[in-house]
């Protein structure tokens, strides 16, 4: 248990208050325990001496003897009452206490003041010593308080008082001493007397200051052992639910808290794993947000960089035939030999201006794929015939140096854009006439699995460098890093084949072959 966690604090502030309880209640027994009964019992006897008296004034008004029912309140009170008669000089006493219901009566004769010694008198037989001398001393005491006496003889009213008993068979005695007139004339007459014993709570303070050092002991270890386990009770799911805590704030939201409690810490451990879930969620959310963000801006870097390549590419492609359209143009213009060099120049002219069309068109297509505006056209058709439809326009076109195209074809549908398609179909086959090698072969086959059609254009020619190979598809690449105008093309022919079949989902590929180069195309059947 660690000093400065919640479960020393709230050991340590429990047992302080729950030691500190113990000892202001012990403290408060033993210092006001003792008054307070002395003044309950007093107050009892009072109630009870009152109706004693009352019952003796209504049924034997004149009687100068203690009646049997007296015995009740001397055995409830520890007490001894008796009917005291004063008549002149004479005192008479009866008093009941000892005697198995019998009456006894006590006869002294003596002149005002008196001073009753009880060790002078003489024994009462079946009276006990004890009682004796409780009772006289308190008549005594009685005798010896002028203003008590003339209370009761005079003004007819109760005089109290405690006195201490020097008892001749015993320790010391304290009573309490209660006198009330019964039929009291001119400082004379009858009256009551009743005296308790305040001895039994004494003895049970006393026996409580012994017992209550063991009871304090025994308590305090007690309280300790239940403070223990109550704040243990307490702060285990606390720290329970720190951990959890401590493990969502290192953004670790794997483990929940397993609390299960119907109050606050349940509660409270129900509202944590709900925030974990959330906390989870929304991280999970944000890292999603953040990864397509870094898509986007690696997208966006990306175009930014294809359209300075794209500026680039467009400016040295299109500086040589635009300077070829102005010098010729320029010759014309200044009639410059005779008129056949004239139509060559216009030739000329109209060539460059039709290869220009095409790089434009060609960068418009590529640009629209890249930028993913552009959406295929599917539909199904038969792939075999495309192919040799397309293979059949590129041998009769001049371009093709007169090579022939072998097919070695599959009757296939496709369900894809046919016009891309036959876009890359044509791209491929014009990249292999102008790099197969004077009498060198070329030609389109295909290739099927369970799944997929394989198309394959190959050549015979000049093999293309490996390191060179993964570079190919890039747009106004080429293996040539002078970009020759002899080796035709317009550079961005296999960056076209690129981005469709990325739009279709198909695979593509460059290979090289012991007699040259191989380029291949893949489309689903189904």
């Amino acid at each position: 248990m660690k000093w400065r966690g919640i479960s020393f604090k709230l050991f340590a502030a429990t047992s302080l208050v729950f030691i500190g309880c113990l000892t202001v209640m012990m403290f408060l027994q033993l210092a006001f325990f003792e008054p307070y009964y002395v003044r309950d019992k007093t107050n009892s006897f009072l109630r009870d001496f009152e109706q004693s008296r009352n019952r003796f004034l209504s049924e034997n008004p004149g009687r100068n003897t203690v009646p049997n029912y007296f015995a009740e309140l001397e055995e409830q009170y520890y007490a001894v009452t008796a009917v005291m008669t004063i008549t002149n000089n004479e005192v008479m006493i009866s008093a009941g206490k000892g005697i198995g219901g019998r009456d006894k009566q006590l006869l002294i004769r003596y002149r005002l003041p008196m001073d009753i010694k009880p060790d002078t008198l003489p024994s009462i037989p079946a009276f006990p010593d004890a009682e004796r001398d409780k009772l006289l001393t308190g008549v005594q005491q009685w005798f010896k308080k002028p203003g008590e006496m003339d209370k009761v003889l005079k003004h007819y009213q109760k005089a109290t008082f405690f006195t201490d008993v020097s008892l001749s068979a015993g320790p010391n005695n304290r009573v309490f001493v209660v006198v009330a007139p019964l039929q009291v004339k001119n400082g004379q007459g009858t009256i009551m007397i009743g005296v308790s014993s305040l001895q039994p709570v004494g003895d049970a303070v006393n026996a409580f200051q012994g017992f209550y050092s063991y009871f304090y002991l025994l308590a305090a270890a007690g309280a300790l052992l239940l403070v223990l386990l109550y704040s243990r009770m307490i702060t285990r799911p606390l720290r329970a639910l720190n951990k959890t805590a401590q493990r969502m704030a290192k953004l670790d939201f794997r483990q929940k808290s397993g609390i299960r409690r119907n109050d606050e810490i349940g509660s409270l451990s129900d509202t944590l794993n709900f925030l974990s879930e959330n906390l989870d969620k929304a991280l999970s959310d944000l890292q999603k947000a953040n990864v397509k963000l870094q898509e986007d801006i690696e997208q966006e870097k990306r175009l930014d960089r294809l359209r300075r390549e794209f500026v680039a590419g467009v400016s040295h492609e299109l500086k040589t035939p635009i300077s070829l359209i102005g010098g010729y143009a320029e010759a014309l213009q200044d009639n410059v030999d005779d008129g056949k060099k004239r139509d060559r120049y216009a030739a000329i002219i109209r060539q460059e201006t039709s290869r220009m069309a095409g790089i434009v068109n060609d960068m418009l297509d590529l640009s629209q794929m890249e930028t993913g505006q552009y959406r295929l056209q599917l539909d199904e058709f038969r792939l075999d015939e495309a192919v040799h439809y397309i293979a059949g326009n590129l041998q009769e076109y001049a371009g093709s140096g007169g090579k022939t195209i072998e097919l070695e074809l599959l009757p296939v549908a496709v369900h894809a854009d046919r016009f891309r398609i036959e876009q890359v179909i044509t791209n491929l086959l014009s990249n292999a006439l102008r790099h197969t090698r004077d009498g060198g072969r070329l030609g389109i086959k295909m290739e099927q699995d369970s799944k997929e059609i394989r198309t394959i254009v190959w050549n015979e020619g000049e093999r293309i460098p490996e390191e060179e190979l993964a570079h190919l598809w890039d747009h106004f690449y080429r293996v040539e890093k002078s970009r020759e105008r002899d080796s035709g093309g317009t550079g961005i022919g296999l960056a076209i084949v690129r981005q469709i079949m990325q739009l279709h989902g198909g695979q593509f590929a460059v290979r090289n072959t012991e007699e040259g180069v191989e380029f291949s195309f893949s489309l689903r059947t189904e």
